[in-house]
């Protein structure tokens, strides 16, 4: 899949100028997400499966709006752009109130032309909420979405690896997560990263002309054992 996005020559098979927004899109989106499946394997061979909780994490949110691209196109990005117009006007509110940071002139006016410009809403603006999307994209996506959520975020699910209470007479406290009985998530951290990787560049390749990766991602699949 690394050779595919670094050799498989996407660029020639972009659609034409008028409809490229969705694949512009989705090629940042495919990119990224393969530098969090690196930094998943990372993690992983240094012992640290737990910690690349924030990564598979941000890898579901990636590939599922890879998926929502490669079934909504232009509403898709019509809806992201929306979003971000949002996610930059609080930036841009926070600098401000702030006092600690400034915008440069030419980076403030950019954000401001950002912030003032007239974008239309869409039925599709539900999905920026990344559980809707999670939710209508199915198959125990946003299941494994919470699960993750919990482990990456400070709070008594993430503490809770790393203590044991249970005895009346004797508290244990470790310096590596532990899981009692419970399936330790760090041991599928390898698979999920392929997975979501797979499923996320094979939504790219519906969004090029010709989808140029199908049968290597077939073959890629059956590998694996997901198609």
């Amino acid at each position: 899949m690394t050779n595919l996005l670094k050799d498989g020559g996407a660029a020639d098979h972009a659609p034409s100028p008028l409809e490229r927004r969705p694949f512009m899109i989705g090629w940042g989106l495919v990119a990224a997400l393969h530098r969090q499946a690196c930094a998943v394997l990372l993690l992983h061979r240094s012992n640290l499966g737990h910690e690349a909780a924030p990564n598979r994490r941000l890898m579901i949110e990636y590939m599922s709006q890879l998926q929502w691209l490669a079934r909504d196109g232009e509403a898709a990005a019509d809806s992201m752009n929306k979003h971000f117009q949002y996610s930059h006007g609080k930036l841009r509110k926070a600098v401000d109130e702030g006092g600690i940071f400034a915008y440069d002139d030419e980076v403030a006016a950019a954000a401001d032309s950002v912030a003032t410009a007239s974008l239309p809403s869409s039925p599709t603006d539900t999905f920026n909420g990344t559980a809707h999307l999670l939710g209508s994209l199915g198959n125990g996506i946003q299941e494994a979405w919470i699960s993750e959520t919990q482990l990456s975020h400070s709070g008594i699910a993430a503490a809770r690896a790393f203590f044991d209470d249970s005895a009346s007479d004797v508290i244990h406290l470790f310096d590596a997560p532990r899981y009692g009985s419970a399936p330790n998530p760090a041991e599928q951290s390898p698979f999920m990263a392929f997975m979501l990787l797979y499923f996320g560049i094979q939504a790219f390749n519906e969004l090029m002309v010709d989808q140029p990766w199908t049968a290597e991602l077939d073959r890629i699949g059956q590998m694996g054992g997901l198609a």
